[in-house]
């Protein structure tokens, strides 16, 4: 009976996000600031107030690293294993002391930065399409110069695809009759998970060379292997991967019930992937921790 935490990835976010952990948990503020002070544009602006700038890639990722941090200093939880969603194997990583707060942060605001960049992709999510017709159809699609690929495996009737604008737009065209209920281009500024992320992914690997990995103190579910990772080279090589990789969901969470899990916790804003879980595998009880009024419920047991 092990307990898994899970960290939500992009489009989790909210204005306001972490707020009112921050005004009412010491333990939330310390963490927040840490954060704060090491990143250099207004976070606490973005994250706080009605800021625009939250939705763009690069303030993003480093505010829902924040907040998931927070929920985890504000409520003391422990998991047994870790597991985060593309973005969210960052707070993973320092959760199971892999990373330390500080080069998280500096990590998670390189990674926005640097995917923010990139140009003349799009993604998709597609409901209701089997895995086999989806992949058939992307294959028909690309060729040596464009390519369309599954980037995030989600839940069995849930995938998004990541690529080149043009066929994520034929794709969208045509994936009803090959089975899809439905087809929904997401709005998001690159083909994240996909070929298109090549060049951020070797300046993400030159910086990311200069960190200090160490052992995690709990395994890490990562979304490459869909395997729990405990070498910290294995973990680096495999965070940088995951840039042009798909996100393995379903399999990691079908790992993490192969290694014993049983109850599933997301800290951060909101719970979708509470309910990618209970899509996948319903014998795990979950649960999410977003808000002060949750981490105040957790704490009183």
């Amino acid at each position: 009976m092990k307990k898994l935490i899970l960290f939500p990835g992009q489009g989790a976010q909210y204005g306001g996000m972490a707020k009112d952990i921050y005004e009412n948990s010491p333990e939330g503020r310390t963490l927040l600031d840490e954060v704060f002070m090491n990143v250099d544009f207004d976070l606490k602006s973005i994250m706080f107030e009605d800021d625009t700038r939250l939705n763009q890639t690069e303030y993003t990722q480093p505010a829902l690293f924040a907040h998931s941090l927070a929920v985890l200093a504000a409520t003391g939880i422990k998991g047994d294993i870790v597991l985060g969603h593309s973005l969210g194997e960052l707070p993973a990583l320092v959760h199971a002391g892999v990373l330390s707060v500080r080069d998280g942060v500096r990590v998670v605001a390189k990674r926005g930065e640097l995917m923010a960049q990139s140009e003349g992709g799009g993604m998709a999510a597609v409901i209701g399409m089997e895995r086999e017709a989806l992949e058939a159809l992307c294959a028909s699609l690309s060729d040596d110069t464009r390519r369309i690929q599954p980037a995030n495996i989600n839940a069995p009737d849930q995938i998004v695809v990541s690529g080149d604008r043009e066929l994520i737009e034929s794709f969208a065209a045509e994936a009803k009759s090959h089975g899809a209920r439905k087809v929904m281009q997401l709005n998001v500024s690159g083909a994240f998970h996909s070929y298109l992320m090549e060049p951020a992914q070797q300046a993400f690997r030159d910086f990311v060379d200069d960190i200090e990995f160490n052992a995690p103190a709990i395994p890490v579910i990562q979304n490459v292997s869909a395997r729990p990772e405990t070498d910290p080279e294995t973990i680096r090589v495999q965070l940088i991967d995951q840039l042009t990789h798909p996100v393995r969901f379903v399999e990691c969470i079908e790992t993490a019930v192969e290694n014993g899990v049983t109850e599933a916790v997301e800290v951060g804003p909101k719970k979708v992937l509470n309910g990618l879980v209970r899509k996948i595998d319903r014998s795990i009880s979950t649960s999410n921790i977003d808000t002060m009024e949750q981490v105040k419920e957790f704490n009183n047991g």
